[in-house]
């Protein structure tokens, strides 16, 4: 425990805040570490890959040169 300069102790809600803020880091270091697995899962999966292909522009330009002009736009 922390003693204040004249040594007493704190106050029981000061006693109590390093254990709350540890609580909020370790949840937080957790919620990202499985964000982090869940992405890394995408990823072997192909997803991503699908993902970006799908969103890419190049998808919309057909062989004419109106698809041709809409691939530059967008690009």
């Amino acid at each position: 425990m922390t003693v204040v300069e004249d040594g007493r102790l704190p106050p029981r809600r000061v006693r109590g805040q390093s254990t709350v803020e540890y609580a909020v880091v370790v949840v937080a270091f957790l919620a990202l570490l499985m964000a982090l697995g869940m992405v890394w899962h995408a990823g072997r999966r192909g997803a991503l890959t699908h993902r970006a292909v799908e969103a890419s522009s190049h998808l919309l330009g057909g062989s004419d040169a109106l698809g041709s002009a809409r691939d530059i736009s967008l690009f």
